[in-house]
């Protein structure tokens, strides 16, 4: 009987020393953190990666693990690299070639002054073709880099026919954008120019180039995951 109640008792000490090493082992690995890299601050689609891009903050282990496949285990792994997609800040970097080449593979993006060549990043069915717009004509120059756009065609006034609107592209990646200021002393919009390169396909190229010499163009932002929508023309009618 006593030897029955004493392999009672061991058993009982080792279940409650178990279940207390379990749940110190808990509770400590949720005081563990490790280092994550992370963008300090937007990272443009083909970028160079400074060092200034990047910084390194503490994170809850068991977070880590769960939520990356494959972080960065340094900035030093991350600098000099080439980024393929925009970082939007504080993101978590990693190391995936789908977003990042990596730095030991960037001689082959460059061109013969050193710099990124943006041509290596164009799709071999696409185009690039850039248009010069007004604040008014690209809402109000806030288009960046990677935004989708729909684009409107205005015909020019004529004595014979009615000027008419037309969406005749949506869904259009924006490459690149930039910004020329016309008039060194305005505090405005208004003396800004965008200039907008486009991602299209050649025919598209064709329609915008068509629009860009026949009439003027408008760019509206289009959500990234926005569908394409049936459209008609409108002509000045709709405005009496």
């Amino acid at each position: 009987m006593f030897f029955k109640l004493s392999w009672r008792i061991i058993l009982i000490i080792l279940s409650a020393g178990a279940i207390a090493f379990s749940t110190y082992s808990y509770l400590d690995s949720l005081q563990q953190t490790v280092k994550v890299v992370v963008a300090a601050n937007d990272i443009p689609a083909h970028s160079d990666i400074t060092d200034d891009m990047l910084e390194e903050i503490e994170v809850e282990v068991n977070s880590a693990e769960k939520l990356l496949n494959k972080p960065a285990p340094d900035k030093e792994s991350i600098i000099g690299g080439i980024s393929l997609k925009n970082i939007p800040a504080g993101q978590p970097i990693e190391m995936d070639p789908d977003n990042i080449i990596f730095p030991e593979n960037r001689k082959l993006y460059l061109n013969s002054s050193g710099k990124v060549d943006s041509t290596h990043f164009i799709p071999k069915d696409k185009r690039l073709l850039t248009v010069a717009l007004e604040p008014q004509a690209s809402v109000n120059n806030l288009i960046e880099q990677g935004d989708w756009v729909d684009v409107i065609y205005t015909s020019k006034a004529s004595e014979n026919n009615q000027n008419f609107a037309n969406m005749v592209l949506q869904q259009v990646e924006v490459f690149d954008v930039e910004k020329i200021e016309l008039d060194d002393n305005s505090t405005s919009k208004t003396g800004v120019i965008q200039h907008v390169t486009l991602l299209v396909s050649a025919q598209e190229a064709t329609i915008l180039t068509l629009a860009k010499r026949q009439g003027s163009i408008d760019l509206v932002l289009n959500p990234w995951n926005g569908e394409k929508e049936q459209t008609l023309p409108v002509t000045e009618n709709v405005l009496q």
